[in-house]
């Protein structure tokens, strides 16, 4: 994880922040499992049509079995050489492979890396040559290539392109998206006299990368200059593109329906419109990229909604309510436009019913617009029923109104600073509320996006995750299931019930599992609502990697897949077990959970233990580790007085240090019940003469009969202080203990006390933890020998 501190980086920080970048590329390997800790990959990214050489770099490479890639159009087609610390590997881009990041991660016979991303271009690489830190010693390249290069803390670079007359000439960086460092890359034209023609930094569509395009008004030799914004370098590494290539800033309409075919225009473009019809893909989802060629294409896309919705269509919005044109199609549709008049908005109206509950949704920022959407929903009176500047986790808007009566209303969207222009594009849907459910797997640690997010499932053994689930008008029992599972994997796992949202789930790998691996994306089903009625809400998987984050935790980078990397790995050496209890843990009770730890021969590395999930009001001891020889822990749980009555799955897992990394396993799932105590109970104050004898009785209030004799014994007695334990029944109606003082206990109010009753069933303890609060009072001896005690 990379944390700078300041949006803006002067020089006086070039130092600190050179200590402080260690990307997330080296952290989350460094927690992964016993697997590839990949590190580093070089190159940063290839052309595509062409094969590509990869060398990775790391620890524990040297059974690596396949690359995982996340998007197609890009695939392995052979491993050239395995070591412990590097690997190579050559990939086949397509033709037709998509432009841009692609996440991947590194398999092998013992796991899975953490996620790494590969840019994929239009263009042939070239690697940047030193000296080039000025004008005079500039790198001349030719059109339509991509230098990879980087930049050292005070580095500048140089490079120069001979242009036409007339010929458009574009600049584009690929560096803060790299997600290596933090890095705010700065580009600077200038022509063969120095004048600066066009500067860059950041832009909606690229983030803090940049891109800039302009009409050469002369022929001759052209440069451009790249640096930090804060000329700090440690780590910087980049993909410049120099070319002739088209760079729209955003694409409109910015979505459509899935498996239509569109016809989108370009804007933006130093040579003006550009247009193209698009066939989108058959799958709706959040963002679509959509390439644009002028010969030659460039070298990333600009990005599309893709939903199941109709596109409304084009009118010319109004400024103001009153005259708002109407939308011909009913709830639900999309509706595209462009904020091209600063300080104004643009309002339609549409007809909705009564008691409809709509969602209203702006893509703008997400989709490369400079729009900083502000939306509202007003009725036909010009009352707002509903308004929004920023969703969660991003500046577009997002609304939803429940429409108090039919008629027509009216949708209001403008840019919050009062800004707009030619580029400023949006796109409105409005649908009814849908259940929906994102399922993720959670943080073992902040900070750390990978240990255990991966099911690497050794063979004969088990592994276990927790599956968060995110809903939305959802409330039902939910049902998680894992299609495409690599063969020999199976799973446990209980359904979700409506009141929690997680749910812990054990795969098992069958001892003679082939070696394989996936991305599989999980579903979701309803087993019912409130209502009884079983609904299919939609369901996506989310894994999120925040490469860089910067000032106030807020995010610099970051990349986002939607499918769970699996894989059968080797066997490792320990497993571990836990002894099903054969009776409940009470509302206000304790229970002793038996683990037990095998070892193959040989193996004597210390196992950590831990629980995977912990039932709603049970609370347990932290990671407790079996030493060198110890083959059993006791993992203690307690029950809140609270606790719902009812039966829960949950797992243990299990760590060892293997092959210089951490494996993982886990137990099968476990019952653990949460029972009705059998007796609660009070304690009144007592009163006790220092050096003296005397009794507390603890209440009793039977609530369970149970059959034979408890034990119950007095818990927090204060120094010098004793009581044996006594005998109670079902039909007792006191436990009255004799307490013995010393000259030494300690004189005042000895708050705390409780008593701990052990119930036997199966032959199996059930400790209750009752009559809290008690309180004892110490008191001088009568008689004036306080001054004799001390």
């Amino acid at each position: 994880m990379v944390r700078v501190s300041g949006h803006r980086w002067g020089r006086l920080l070039r130092g600190w922040v050179a200590g402080s970048a260690l990307a997330l590329w080296l952290l989350a390997s460094q927690l992964q499992a016993v697997a590839p800790n990949l590190t580093v990959v070089s190159p940063l990214g290839g052309q595509r049509g062409k094969e590509v050489r990869l060398v990775l770099r790391g620890e524990r490479l040297d059974d690596a079995q396949d690359l995982m890639f996340y998007r197609d159009g890009i695939a392995l087609e052979r491993f050239e050489a395995k070591e412990d610390k590097r690997v190579v590997a050559v990939v086949r881009l397509d033709a037709g492979c998509p432009l841009g990041e692609h996440p991947f991660r590194l398999r092998t016979a013992s796991g899975i890396s953490a996620l790494r991303i590969f840019y994929v271009g239009p263009f042939a690489t070239v690697a940047e040559q030193e000296p080039n830190n000025d004008r005079a010693t500039a790198q001349v390249v030719a059109m339509n290539v991509t230098v990879e290069g980087s930049a050292a803390t005070d580095d500048v670079d140089w490079y120069a392109v001979d242009a036409l007359q007339g010929q458009r000439l574009s600049f584009e960086i690929e560096g803060a998206r790299l997600g290596r460092t933090m890095f705010d890359p700065v580009l600077t034209v200038c022509d063969s006299s120095g004048r600066k023609l066009a500067r860059t930094d950041d832009v909606p569509l690229l983030g803090h990368d940049g891109f800039v395009s302009l009409v050469v008004p002369a022929a001759g030799r052209y440069f451009v200059e790249v640096h930090d914004a804060a000329y700090a370098g440690t780590g910087h590494v980049y993909r410049l593109h120099v070319g002739d290539f088209p760079r729209p800033a955003v694409v409109t309409p910015q979505g459509g329906k899935a498996g239509e075919t569109v016809a989108v225009r370009f804007l933006g473009d130093v040579r003006g419109e550009l247009a193209r019809e698009v066939i989108l893909p058959a799958r709706a989802g959040e963002r679509y990229g959509v390439e644009v060629a002028d010969g030659v294409a460039a070298p990333s896309p600009n990005w599309f909604r893709v939903s199941d919705l109709p596109n409304a269509a084009a009118l010319k919005t109004e400024p103001t309510p009153a005259k708002a044109p109407k939308v011909a199609l009913a709830v639900p549709f999309a509706f595209d436009g462009v904020l091209t008049t600063a300080g104004e908005a643009a309002c339609f109206k549409f007809v909705a019913k009564k008691d409809d509950n709509l969602d209203f949704q702006v893509y703008a920022r997400r989709l490369g617009s400079p729009l900083d959407s502000v939306l509202s929903v007003l009725d036909a009176k010009g009352k707002t029923l509903g308004s929004n500047d920023d969703a969660a986790g991003n500046p577009d808007s997002a609304v939803r109104v429940k429409i108090p009566e039919d008629g027509e209303y009216v949708v209001r969207v403008a840019d919050q600073l009062g800004r707009g222009g030619p580029t400023f594009a949006y796109r409105v849907e409005i649908k009814p509320v849908k259940p929906a459910v994102v399922l993720s797997i959670p943080d073992t640690a902040r900070y750390d996006y990978e240990t255990r997010k991966s099911l690497v499932v050794p063979r004969g053994n088990r592994f276990a995750v927790l599956i968060n689930t995110t809903r939305d008008s959802c409330n039902g029992d939910l049902r998680v299931k894992f299609p495409g599972l690599p063969a020999g994997v199976s799973y446990q796992a209980d359904d979700v019930p409506g009141s929690l949202s997680a749910v812990p789930v054990v795969f098992e790998a069958a001892a003679d599992a082939p070696a394989a691996g996936g991305l599989l994306a999980p579903t979701v089903e309803v087993v019912a609502d409130e209502k009884g009625k079983v609904v299919a809400p939609e369901a996506r998987y989310r894994h999120a990697v925040e490469w860089v984050r910067i000032q106030n935790d807020t995010v610099y980078v970051k990349s986002e897949v939607d499918q769970i990397a699996a894989a059968v790995a080797d066997t490792v050496p320990f497993r571990v077990t836990v002894v099903e209890p054969k009776v409940p843990v009470v509302q206000n009770g304790e229970m002793e959970l038996k683990v037990l730890v095998e070892r193959d021969p040989g193996f004597e590395e210390p196992v950590t233990v831990r629980m995977l999930w912990n039932p709603p009001g049970i609370t347990t001891l932290p990671d407790m580790v079996a030493a060198k020889g110890v083959n059993s822990l006791v993992y203690k749980l307690n029950a809140a007085a609270k606790a719902e009555v009812r039966k829960w799955k949950t797992a243990v897992v299990a760590g060892a240090t293997v092959k210089g990394g951490t494996a993982y396993v886990s137990s099968a799932l476990t019952t653990v019940e949460i029972g009705s105590p059998h007796v609660a109970g009070r304690i009144d104050l007592t009163k006790l003469e220092r050096g003296g004898k005397g009794r507390m009785v603890c209440v009793l209030e039977q609530k369970e009969p149970f059959e034979g004799k408890a034990v119950a014994t007095l818990v927090g007695l204060p120094a010098g202080v004793t009581a044996e334990p006594v005998e109670i029944t079902k039909e007792s109606k006191e436990a009255a203990f004799e307490l013995t003082a010393t000259d030494k206990s300690p004189v005042g109010t000895h708050r705390g006390l409780f008593c701990r009753v052990v119930v036997t069933r199966n032959e199996e303890p059930i400790p209750h933890l009752i009559a809290q609060g008690g309180v004892l009072r110490i008191d001088p001896p009568r008689g004036g020998q306080v001054a004799a005690a001390k």
